[in-house]
């Protein structure tokens, strides 16, 4: 999936949107989901999601071309289905599977200080923009003198940019590519 994530997609840190609802597809309430991970096999019959606020229970699974396909227990129909179109369906955090070492979800890094290996400060990471080949991070310069109208910075997330991602603390260090800054 290439796409561009805010810090407004996850307003809920407790709920992480996961999927998007495409469309129906039949006539007995089975839905075509855009899974945010390419995850296909991402669900499983008895998962629980909210949509819209509300908990859905899972009770089939498939897949249909590049979209997973998802039936809901109280769901039964083309025209209930129809309702959910373009929503998204959302799991709580702690459900979500751990992630190998520098590896991260996209709300845990929305909002983080980025400086680079030497301490400057570059500001934080605003949006994260899905390329197809490699994340592009875009880092607002913060409101302090010497960042006041700065353009956004775009760092592409690839192997020796990213050099250490401290949570606890909420600081990302980076080694920008040549010329860059």
């Amino acid at each position: 999936m290439t796409g561009s994530f805010k810090p407004s997609d996850y307003l809920n840190e407790n709920l992480i949107a996961v999927g998007r609802i495409r469309r129906p597809t039949g006539i007995s309430g089975t839905v075509l989901v855009e899974v945010y991970s390419n995850a296909k096999n991402r669900f499983r019959v008895g998962d629980v999601v909210s949509i819209n606020g509300a908990e859905h229970t899972i009770t089939e699974t498939g897949v249909s071309g590049k979209a997973t396909k998802l039936t809901f227990e109280s769901v039964d129909s083309i025209e209930k289905a129809n309702l959910l179109r373009g929503l998204e369906l959302s799991v709580p955090a702690e459900s979500l599977p751990k992630n190998p070492p520098g590896i991260y979800y996209h709300y845990e890094i929305l909002g983080i200080d980025v400086t680079t290996l030497d301490g400057k400060h570059l500001g934080c990471i605003t949006e994260i923009i899905e390329t197809g080949s490699n994340d592009v991070f875009v880092i607002t310069p913060g409101h302090d003198e010497q960042q006041l109208g700065r353009p956004d910075i775009l760092i592409p997330v690839i192997d020796g940019v990213i050099i250490e991602v401290n949570k606890a603390s909420g600081v990302m260090v980076i080694d920008p590519p040549s010329g860059l800054l």
